[in-house]
């Protein structure tokens, strides 16, 4: 798609998750568009919705998908755009409405906040450049035994990235603590509990994954945890990973039980890893592709999804989008 597009060629789509943070309380993007007949805005009120919306969006030959939600209202819309769009897919601009916004942070919007749509459609009458995009691959997952359809996201977790979400859900985010404050407290509270656990339970012993990157043998032992990301950055600063980043999946890979979780903690925090962390289990690199078996639920775009029976995932990254940062 042509990247310079200016107001006679810009058609916005916006899939709208009304149960999402902010749209509870407000819905400013429907009153911005109003006035404006280039501009649709549709409510997917259960996942079934979004297919069909985009599809209506394709046929009204759209250009840019605006999501209006959090990370999971991404990884919907994501993971149906490619059989809807195929290989001409729009651009998107994500609008920071849930409780996290890992995905708006890194893709520009997160820090305008609502104001981020009324900028979309100022830029629109200039014209949107390269300048203003941000190119990013995005994960696909697939279940080898056909146990769900293949999803697309951008942010995945196993083990103790699983058990940092679940935390977050069950007592920071309904404490009302949100975006950076909610990361900060997850944090906090999981390293407390990991670190001032017993090694032989709980936490820091891990679960038995097998993990295989690109093309390599599979290495199966228990893991504290493993996380894989196409983004290039998370909130508050943090960036748990080091090493090679030539390629499209970045990913952190811990044993278990991990030795000096406190020193080594600290370490990736400060972005300062230590020579002595990748002997005692603490690795990080990149990769085009993983297999992964895992009898475990993993997170994908902070919601669970089950490993099926066979437990075996193929994790690549075949697709790029570009995102509007305004």
């Amino acid at each position: 798609m042509n990247p310079n597009l200016s107001s006679p060629l810009a058609r916005i789509g916006v899939v709208q998750n009304p149960f999402s943070t902010l749209n509870r309380k407000r819905y400013g993007v429907q009153h911005a568009a109003k006035s404006d007949q280039g501009i649709y805005v549709e409510q997917a009120e259960k996942t079934s919705d979004i297919g069909r919306i985009l599809q209506q969006f394709h046929d009204l030959k759209v250009n840019i998908i605006v999501i209006d939600g959090g990370d999971g209202t991404v990884r919907e819309v994501l993971s149906q755009c490619p059989n809807v769009f195929g290989s001409t897919m729009p651009l998107f601009c994500i609008l920071p409405s849930g409780k996290t916004n890992v995905c708006a942070h890194d893709t520009g919007t997160a820090r305008y906040k609502r104001d981020a749509f009324n900028r979309l459609l100022a830029l629109r009458k200039t014209g949107i450049g390269q300048e203003h995009l941000r190119r990013r691959f995005v994960l696909r997952v697939e279940w080898e035994d056909d146990f769900h359809p293949p999803v697309h996201g951008m942010l995945i977790g196993f083990g103790g990235f699983r058990e940092a979400t679940n935390l977050a859900q069950s007592h920071v985010h309904s404490k009302g603590l949100n975006h950076n404050a909610a990361v900060a407290m997850t944090i906090v509270s999981f390293f407390y509990n990991a670190i001032f656990g017993r090694d032989d339970q709980g936490l820091r012993a891990g679960e038995n994954m097998s993990i295989g990157f690109d093309g390599k043998r599979e290495i199966n032992h228990p893991r504290f945890g493993a996380i894989l990301t196409t983004l290039q950055s998370f909130l508050i600063g943090v960036w748990p990973f080091w090493g090679d980043a030539s390629r499209a999946i970045t990913w952190l890979d811990v044993d278990a039980p991990p030795p000096r979780l406190l020193a080594a903690a600290l370490a990736v925090f400060r972005k300062r890893p230590k020579p002595w962390m990748e002997a005692a289990g603490y690795r990080s690199g990149s990769a085009n592709n993983l297999l992964i078996k895992t009898h475990k639920p993993f997170i994908i775009d902070g919601e669970t999804f089950e490993p099926g029976p066979g437990g075996r995932l193929r994790i690549t990254s075949d697709l790029q989008v570009d995102f509007i940062a305004p």
